[in-house]
């Protein structure tokens, strides 16, 4: 494996369990909503996660 894939895999690692904690820790989406964004960012891998970030997180409190 070529050391810039091995990395880039690393990061998108990296991205995605930030991401599923990210859905799981959420407080406006319940377990059907959060099993589904979960489905959504395994399957659709990049689009996936951009969409969670996109969309999901719904109101971010300050």
């Amino acid at each position: 494996m070529e050391p810039i894939s091995f990395l880039l895999s690393i990061l998108y690692l990296i991205i995605f369990v930030a991401t599923i904690v990210s859905i799981v820790r959420n407080p406006n989406h319940g377990a059907l909503g959060k099993f589904v964004w979960i489905l959504v960012a395994f399957f659709l891998s990049v689009v996936g996660t951009i969409l969670w970030l996109i969309f999901g997180r719904g109101r971010v409190g300050r």
